[in-house]
């Protein structure tokens, strides 16, 4: 009786594996829940428009975080190349929803802003502000540094965005806080209504910082998802080139051409002799490719090989003409 053989399951990475880019994107996540939520709950009672727009840059937070935590585990899982080889748009999704709340936070504190101008109302209790910024200032600064050193490591497009978010934020947190102290010394004063007008106007300054990161990255990120086809000249120069290197294939199929952001994908289908050794094969893709790069240095092509079908053997005698060129060619 043939012993049923029992394969080990494979072990779940933990929660707690630091190598591992998910360990990275969980700390994020649950940093800026608790960033965000006990900002914005700060800002409310206190009655603060730039901690309220701080609360809320810090929301946008949470849903980055989310979309980072879910775009690693993706990339993970299975690893997004299949789209701008390397540069996934899962990860470029993320890095646009961000920076279009980032906007929208942008446009709600500017119209809170003037509508407060004409408030006296005084704002709450400074010290607590002051205490929970010094702490969130140096979270964030150790976020940014933590994203920095996992990209590094795992090369992920979306970690190094994650980190200049943070890296933002802790700015915008220093800014927070010297404000703060500017706004209890005006309090102290006497000059209650300075103050409310130095809250509003801070939480403009700040949200125009925080306005940085989709101008920089937005952009990339909309160029990424928006593919753009060729024009015909440019499929005209690689049939150009195709044809210079008819003589060594068999036959050519198809091309299939885009642009993404500054690249240039091309695509290339040919078929070569069934026994083509790697070597072989690999001779006439640098070539080909070398021959596009010069055109367009911008361009990343790809060459898909499939056999032939031995179509050029009869009379058990092989006729293929690839083959009698490159023997031709030996004798010269």
């Amino acid at each position: 009786m043939q012993q049923k053989i029992i394969l080990p399951k494979r072990r779940k990475d933990s929660i707690f594996n630091r190598n591992s880019p998910l360990f990275v994107a969980r700390l994020s996540f649950l940093v800026s829940v608790l960033i965000a939520l006990m900002t914005f709950l700060l800002g409310w009672l206190e009655d603060s428009l730039f901690y309220k727009a701080n609360g809320l840059i810090a929301l946008t937070d949470i849903v980055n975080s989310a979309i980072l935590l879910t775009a690693v585990a993706h990339s993970n899982r299975e690893p997004d190349s299949f789209f701008n080889y390397g540069y996934g748009k899962y990860e470029s999704f993320g890095i646009f929803v961000s920076s279009s709340l980032i906007t929208l936070i942008t446009i709600y504190t500017i119209y809170e802003a003037v509508v407060s101008f004409g408030k006296i109302v005084p704002i709450g209790n400074f010290t607590y502000l002051i205490l929970f910024s010094l702490v969130s200032a140096s979270l964030m600064f150790w976020m940014h540094k933590t994203l920095l050193r996992y990209y590094n490591n795992f090369q992920l497009p979306i970690l190094r965005y994650d980190a200049e978010v943070w890296k933002y934020d802790s700015i915008i947190e220093i800014g927070v806080i010297l404000t703060l102290f500017l706004c209890v010394i005006l309090d102290k004063l006497g000059f209650t209504s300075a103050a409310r007008i130095a809250d509003s106007v801070s939480a403009i300054i700040f949200v125009a910082i925080a306005m940085r990161i989709p101008i920089k990255f937005g952009k990339k990120s909309i160029d990424q998802l928006l593919d753009r086809t060729m024009p015909e000249k440019f499929h005209y120069d690689i049939l150009s080139v195709i044809a210079e290197n008819f003589k060594n294939i068999c036959e050519f199929r198809n091309i299939y051409a885009r642009q993404s952001g500054k690249d240039i994908f091309v695509e290339i289908d040919v078929v070569l002799p069934y026994d083509f050794t790697l070597a072989e094969a690999y001779e006439i893709e640098k070539k080909i490719t070398n021959e596009i790069r010069t055109m367009y240095s911008n361009a990343i092509p790809r060459i898909y090989v499939v056999p032939c079908s031995k179509d050029c053997i009869y009379d058990n005698i092989n006729h293929c003409p690839v083959k009698k060129w490159k023997k031709e060619l030996g004798n010269l």
